[in-house]
Formats: C-alpha cells, sequence, structure tokens
C-alpha cells in the first residue's frame, strides 16, 4: 500500500524543514510523553537510535526507535521498536519514513540517553529470559 498524497505532501514540507508532530499513546515513554509535541525533519541517513516517523499501513503516524536496516521484499527497510514495546515492528520501507525526531529538547545527549536507557530495557529482558 502507498501512501496517499497528502502523506508525500507532509514529507516534502519535512524535507524542506520540519512539521509539527503531537504524540499519542505512552509505547516511546519516558522518552516521549503521550501528549507531547515534537518536530520532525526529513533527512538523507537515519541512525540506530534516532526516533523515525513513518506512515502505518492503516493509516496514521508512527513514531519508534531505529534499531536498524534489513532488506525487505528486495529493498532496505527499516527495523523498529517503540522503547516500552516488547516486539519491534514490521519492517518500514523508507518510502514511508517522514523524517526523525529533532528539536524541542531532543539533542544528541538527550538520543543518547534513550538509547543507553533502550539497551538496559532490552538486556534487562534478555538476561531475564536466561535459564538459571
Amino acid at each position: 500500500m502507498r501512501p496517499s498524497a497528502s502523506f508525500d505532501a507532509l514529507r516534502g514540507f519535512a524535507r524542506e524543514g520540519t512539521v509539527s508532530v503531537r504524540v499519542r499513546g505512552d509505547c516511546m515513554a519516558p522518552f516521549l510523553a503521550d501528549g507531547s509535541q515534537v518536530e520532525v525533519a526529513g533527512a538523507r541517513l537515519y541512525w540506530p537510535g534516532d526516533v523515525v516517523v513513518w506512515s502505518a499501513p492503516e493509516g496514521g503516524l508512527v513514531a519508534h526507535r531505529l534499531l536498524g536496516y534489513r532488506l525487505h521484499r528486495g529493498s532496505l527497510a527499516l527495523v523498529t521498536r517503540g522503547d516500552s514495546a516488547a516486539v519491534h515492528d514490521s519492517p518500514v520501507p523508507l518510502s514511508r519514513v517522514l523524517g526523525r525526531v529533532s528539536g524541542a529538547g531532543v539533542s544528541l545527549s538527550a538520543r543518547g540517553a534513550a538509547v543507553r536507557a533502550f539497551l538496559g530495557i532490552a538486556l534487562s529482558r534478555l538476561v531475564r529470559g536466561l535459564p538459571r
């Protein structure tokens, strides 16, 4: 399913500057709280640890952390997951990406702290799952 024409227009704005998006839900807490307003900007390259925003196949926008990349149906796709989610999302085609969360208090040091917190959660889940 291809993103809508309105998404294409929104992505055009994000490439030229930033667009404001309101966060709904708690899957990115405590990094992004429900109701927070964030700025999203397009980029040429997205790095693991970035919080990326994309168009969901069922409509609406999703903001989750980029874990890495993989090949999906012959094209490069993003592997993402919400910070408080137990499993990663389905692969996200690059054509669906609006941009990454930027500005509004999201600095490199804040991003680094969020990545460290995410890794701490992931490692604790892994250790809990190991046989004793």
